[in-house]
């Protein structure tokens, strides 16, 4: 606080979950008592209005009174006009930029701080429309904040829109061109000149307990063996028509490798498309796999990773604790669902991208899922609900739908993960909704990760398994270290879930029998 106070207009690029929110809170009534500023704007997600609601009550009281600019274009111009001192407005980057107009006038007619939050989101280093529409707000702006964990998601480049919003006309970044070659010559240099303006706590500082992760083996067997096992047969056949080896791992990455983690986890999710992954469902020539498919789950077989979770969770809630668990497909989390609720009989709830972020969200192009979530539910009231609950519950969700701006530590201390891709950034960004500033020095943190095998022999989990543990050194010194380093990640979630050059190479010596 002290820093954002000294320099004005600062970044605060601390590690998720530390305390972000609540420092640049008691950073706005510091400016609003001194009378720098009268009125708060914050830009961000929108699964980032309820926690900057429940922060504010928790942290400010009735200091400052929060409004979500959300509805019509006419419903948005009348939440502008009644605008009043003390104020503090939630906005997404889409209304941002569509309301930049009546924005500028609001920015006229106050002294306002402007705030980005997870602003990474608007790092794109050419074209786009939402950063520049912020850099115009910064402008008029008195105070400007930005925050996020994870700066430079892609590279070094990341901080160019995120620092012109800080100065908007451009004292820490120059030209694009000229911040590009920066950025590419000596990026050191680059982080020298803008540190005085950036913060970063890392998580050592934040005195948390650390988390214990335990690992659980599944043998697939029944039918499930025999699809996965069929699964592997279909890429050893397009590896072996492969002339050479960059072919071979060509057409591994052609036949989708995330394949087979699915495999190893349900074979119910071959049945559907999923969106996320751009997969179809499955529709083989092999009579043998969709004999195998079309058959499976009729006979009352249950997953091996599914079983397993149900026999954690009943340890976990005769204990009277709450558990998330986690799951990359869609397709999995209902089935997980349902197999929770009838076998267990106890609080589960749901959440991935069927599901609104926000209450206002409701009747937009995202609306929830009947069978997912109740009239009127969305992520908000879920997980409430969910914390909430005074006894035992199951939050069954995905990392794609939860792994940002989720705090689930208050009273959820377990994690059960179903499946893990190659995406280690989202991984341990998923950990930290458990982990983070606010728990107890005496919480016990407890990560349960369960491996498929078959015949005893390991799947594609082990070489998962192997790829996080060696990311994870690296990773976990970029998003939790002091330091300001890019991640290298890449700009499709999809390319990181399905693994790096070097994970190909090896599922692909897995698949010929081959070691390292």
């Amino acid at each position: 606080m002290a820093h954002a106070l000294t320099a004005i207009n600062v970044g605060n690029f601390s590690v998720p979950g530390a305390g972000k929110t609540t420092t640049t809170l008691a950073t706005a009534v510091t400016h609003l008592q001194s009378g720098t500023v009268d009125l708060v704007v914050v830009v961000g997600p929108l699964a980032c209005f309820d926690p900057w609601e429940k922060e504010t009550r928790i942290a400010v009281g009735p200091l400052i009174r929060t409004r979500r600019v959300r509805g019509s274009a006419r419903q948005r111009q009348a939440i502008y006009q009644k605008t009043r001192t003390r104020d503090l407005l939630l906005l997404s980057y889409p209304t941002a930029a569509a309301d930049q107009l009546m924005l500028l006038d609001l920015f006229v007619t106050h002294n306002v701080m402007l705030i980005v939050d997870e602003s990474h989101r608007v790092k794109r280093f050419r074209g786009g429309v939402w950063a520049p529409a912020l850099v115009e707000l910064a402008k008029r702006a008195k105070v400007r904040m930005v925050l996020s964990g994870t700066p430079m998601p892609q590279s070094g480049r990341d901080l160019y829109s995120q620092l012109n919003i800080l100065w908007p006309d451009g004292q820490l970044t120059g030209t694009r061109d000229a911040f590009a070659a920066r950025v590419e010559n000596d990026f050191d240099d680059v982080v020298r000149e803008v540190m005085p303006f950036v913060s970063r706590t890392p998580k050592s500082a934040l005195g948390l307990p650390p988390y214990s992760i335990h690992h659980h083996s599944a043998n697939l067997s029944g039918t499930q063996a025999e699809i996965y096992e069929l699964i592997e047969g279909r890429f050893r056949q397009k590896i072996a028509d492969a002339a050479t080896w960059r072919d071979k791992i060509d057409s591994l990455r052609r036949g989708r490798p995330i394949r087979l983690l699915q495999a190893a986890t349900n074979p119910l999710v071959f049945s559907s498309k999923d969106a996320y992954f751009r997969l179809p469902r499955i529709e083989d020539s092999s009579p043998t796999l969709m004999e195998r498919l079309a058959n499976y789950g009729s006979g009352g077989e249950v997953p091996a990773k599914s079983a397993l979770a149900v026999e954690l969770i009943t340890s976990i809630a005769q204990r009277g604790e709450k558990v998330v668990c986690w799951s990359n497909f869609v397709a999995n989390l209902d089935h997980f669902r349902s197999l929770v609720s009838e076998s267990l009989g106890i609080p589960c709830y749901q959440i991935d991208g069927r599901v609104p972020a926000g209450r206002d969200d409701l009747h937009s192009d995202a609306r929830a899922d009947a069978e997912v979530a109740g009239d009127g539910d969305t992520r908000e009231s879920v997980i409430d609900r969910f914390l909430q609950e005074p006894g035992p519950a199951v939050l069954v969700t995905n990392p794609a739908s939860c792994s940002e701006s989720i705090s689930l530590h208050s009273s959820c201390h377990n994690a059960i993960y179903l499946d893990r891709t190659y995406d280690c950034a989202m991984y341990l960004q998923s950990i930290d909704r458990i982990h983070r500033l606010g728990l107890p020095a005496d919480a016990s943190i407890n990560i349960h990760i369960i491996d498929a095998l078959v015949d005893g022999r390991e799947t594609v989990d082990a070489l998962v398994q192997s790829s996080l543990e060696s990311k994870s050194r690296r990773m976990q010194q970029l998003l939790e270290g002091a330091e300001l380093l890019p991640i290298d990640l890449s700009e499709d979630p999809s390319v990181d879930a399905e693994g790096s050059e070097r994970d190909l190479e090896l599922l692909l010596r897995y698949l010929l029998g081959q070691g390292e």
